[in-house]
């Protein structure tokens, strides 16, 4: 920085030498329009030899003090004095304004360079303050001074602007009220803190009262300002708008949360219809409507986060019977277990209209029915009618013991709900009949087996002894081959009534096994001595496949020979002369596995899942007898804990095989 020059107007040489001999930068004028002149250059200071004439130094005064451009230079005035004895003669000077005289030379340096660091120092904070009132002012933020009680001491146009104020009308007011009523108590705790010394300068995100009466969000930083000793002036304040950066915010908030509600939408449904899928499933092996009111009311009321729920059927005389009620208090359901559908509740509405009634609150509940029995217990109820084609078979009810608000996804799925509700139900109901009519099949059958064997065997008793008082030369012959014939029918009669008696047990599942140590390869052996006479009449190879040691069963031998002879029975009545019948046996970890296979014409692909149903026969062989005897045969394996299977290709043959546990439970 150019250090101050000080003006000297003065013909002489002393003053210069004396501020020139103390460092400082001087300049003379040696009149005073050159004075005037060499202001206009605005030295620090001007310095007037108090010996010019009076006029002139007057004049010099008045037109520096007159002009804008050096009014603010100080003027000192500087004469000598009369000398003490021996002494030199000193100067006096004295401020244009003042008349302080110093009695010696020191002093004049002195007095300059006071004059000179005062007027630098008046300079710098002039130009500090205009600094700070540029900075204030023009500050692209607002800005304010509070004071420590809360008054608005300074505020700058920004902040007028932003508030839509004026001036003199935020100098009206106080801090507290252009703030938000939510935000106005943090604020005076911030600034009172601040004012205490307890938290330092720091930001926060508030919002401000417009004067139109509308909001804005800004962020505010709070410091305090001090003096020099370090005592609490007033608290600045900064205030920035973020009113558009707010509003992205919340659009942004707004735009996540609605995403957060659709992918928890789509979870809920892909939930949903795991859970459907999986109702749906565990529905297929419901055949009794009680099994399938626990399957809907366990599964369907977890879809449904749901408190409590019931199954009610439409029962004989005009009635309603809830089958199924978890959830429930006990007294509740046995208060309402059987209800007249005339009866004015919910559930009898539901089945009446086959229309889906919601009750989200229990004033919606009382105002509907304000004298139903049940009032206080649960908070949101719902009847989903159970409707299969134009009838309505129940209803299914859905309970929560808080308010809840059930949305359109909530009713439709209740609506799938019930919908596979109703059609497991009537296929329940379907089912329980066709195991009436089977059962009762199967007693009628029991009976004429049971009452027509005596007499078939009164009948091949009768026949053996005509074919043996028969003649025995050429004339006999005749009547030995009608008694056979009657014999055979007689015989196959009786078998195929055993068959329907096995097939009765079986059915019943109590066929019961007489579980004894069986060595296997005798039982094999047995089958193929008791069918070799009928494998060579049809040209046909019989043998068996047996391992090198012994390999024993636990097993009800008479029933394993019935399966055995039964299916090798069966592969020689299909197989062509000239190919091979193999009965094999072989030791499979804990299981034994036996097998019939046959070289033969194989059995159509279509037919392979069909083959052990009861009474069924392929199309090429239903006269060849009842269609019971391969369901009479997996009935047998399935008895003893074992699996059967078969494998057929057209032209090659066909196997069925029979995996049996070597030491079987049963």
């Amino acid at each position: 920085m150019q250090a101050p020059t000080v003006l000297i107007v003065d013909q002489r040489e002393e003053i210069r030498r004396t501020l020139e001999a103390a460092g400082l930068q001087v300049k003379v004028a040696a009149t005073v329009a050159e004075g005037l002149q060499m202001a206009l250059e605005r030295p620090g200071l001007v310095l007037i030899n108090f010996d010019l004439p009076e006029g002139e130094r007057r004049e010099l005064c008045q037109r520096l003090e007159a002009s804008p451009d050096t009014a603010a230079i100080p003027v000192l005035l500087a004469r000598r004095s009369p000398a003490a004895v021996g002494q030199p003669a000193p100067f006096e000077c004295c401020r244009a304004s003042s008349r302080a005289w110093p009695p010696e030379s020191r002093l004049l340096v002195t007095a300059v360079r006071a004059l000179l660091e005062a007027r630098a120092a008046k300079a710098e904070s002039a130009e500090s303050e205009e600094r700070f009132r540029a900075t204030f002012d023009q500050a692209a933020v607002g800005m304010a001074h509070v004071s420590l009680d809360d008054r608005l001491l300074r505020v700058n146009p920004k902040l007028c602007e932003l508030l839509g104020y004026t001036l003199e009308e935020m100098m009206a007011l106080r801090a507290q009220d252009l703030r938000h009523p939510e935000h106005a108590e943090g604020a005076r705790r911030h600034v009172q803190a601040l004012g205490d010394g307890v938290n330092r300068p720091s930001s926060t995100e508030e919002r401000c009262l417009r004067r139109d009466g509308s909001t804005v969000w800004v962020e505010v930083t709070r410091s305090l300002a001090r003096d020099r000793a370090g005592v609490p002036l007033y608290i600045v304040e900064v205030v920035n708008d973020i009113e558009r950066r707010k509003r992205a915010e919340q659009a942004r908030e707004r735009a996540l949360a609605s995403e957060r509600v659709a992918r928890i939408r789509v979870e809920l449904a892909e939930v949903r219809l795991a859970r459907l899928q999986t109702f749906t499933s565990e529905l297929s092996r419901a055949v009794t409507p009680a099994q399938v009111a626990e399957v809907v009311l366990t599964l369907g009321l977890a879809a449904l986060c749901a408190d409590a729920g019931y199954v009610a059927l439409e029962a004989e005389d005009d009635l309603i019977e809830i089958l199924l009620a978890p959830g429930y208090p006990q007294e509740i359901v046995e208060r309402l277990r059987r209800i007249p559908l005339s009866a004015r509740l919910p559930a009898t509405d539901c089945i009446r209209t086959g229309q889906l009634l919601v009750f989200e609150s229990p004033e919606a509940y009382h105002a509907a029915y304000p004298d139903a029995p049940i009032r206080d217990w649960a908070k949101t109820r719902i009847c989903v009618p159970l409707t299969l084609s134009d009838r309505t078979l129940g209803v299914l009810g859905v309970t929560y013991l808080d308010t809840c608000r059930i949305s359109e996804d909530d009713r439709s799925f209740m609506r799938t709900l019930a919908q596979q509700c109703a059609q497991a139900l009537e296929r329940a109901r379907l089912y329980d009949a066709e195991l009436r009519a089977r059962r009762l099949r199967e007693e009628a059958l029991a009976i004429a087996a049971h009452d027509l064997r005596n007499p078939l065997s009164s009948i091949v008793l009768a026949a053996s002894l005509l074919e043996r008082s028969a003649a025995a030369d050429a004339a006999g012959q005749p009547v030995r081959d009608r008694a056979q014939r009657i014999k055979r029918a007689a015989e196959r009669t009786i078998e195929m009534l055993h068959e329907l008696l096995d097939a009765a047990t079986i059915e019943a599942k109590s066929l019961k096994l007489d579980m004894r140590p069986c060595e296997v390869g005798s039982l094999v052996n047995e089958v193929i001595e008791m069918l070799s006479p009928i494998a060579e009449q049809k040209q046909i190879r019989l043998r068996a496949l047996l391992p090198g040691s012994a390999l024993r069963l636990t097993c009800d031998r008479g029933r394993m020979l019935q399966v055995l002879s039964n299916l090798a029975g069966n592969a020689l009545r299909f197989t062509p002369e000239g190919c091979e019948i193999t009965i094999s046996a072989e030791l499979r970890g804990a299981h034994v596995r036996l097998s019939v296979s046959d070289t033969g014409t194989g059995i159509e692909p279509e037919d392979l899942p069909r083959l052990f149903d009861r009474y069924w026969q392929a199309r090429a062989t239903r006269s060849a007898g009842a269609g019971l005897g391969l369901y009479i045969v997996k009935g047998i394996i399935e008895a003893h804990g074992g699996q059967i299977s078969v494998d057929s290709a057209l032209g090659v043959g066909t196997t069925f095989s029979c995996t049996i546990p070597v030491a079987s439970e049963r």
